[in-house]
């Protein structure tokens, strides 16, 4: 009597989310921290000086950099969220 093994499953990867669209959304979580958190701590400087006043700097570097990520999450997010429903 011979035993006969099960099908073999193949090494290949049959789906899931690749490792670069979890990267995306962790920086564009990231960024949407940071963004929040400035955006907090700004407003906070703003109500806390009542005797000294408070200025505002804003980096433009910044703003494009963490709101492109954010963007860039968005988007991606939405894209593989319109294929899914195909």
């Amino acid at each position: 009597m011979s035993r006969e093994g099960g099908k073999r499953e193949s090494a290949e990867p049959t789906g899931g989310t690749p490792i670069w669209v979890w990267l995306v959304y962790g920086l564009g979580i990231l960024a949407a921290i940071i963004v929040a958190g400035s955006v907090l701590f700004t407003a906070g400087a703003f109500i806390a000086s009542d005797d000294v006043p408070a200025t505002l700097s804003i980096s433009v570097l910044g703003i494009v950099l963490w709101g492109g990520l954010i963007v860039l999450a968005v988007a991606t997010w939405l894209t593989r969220r319109r294929g899914a429903r195909r």
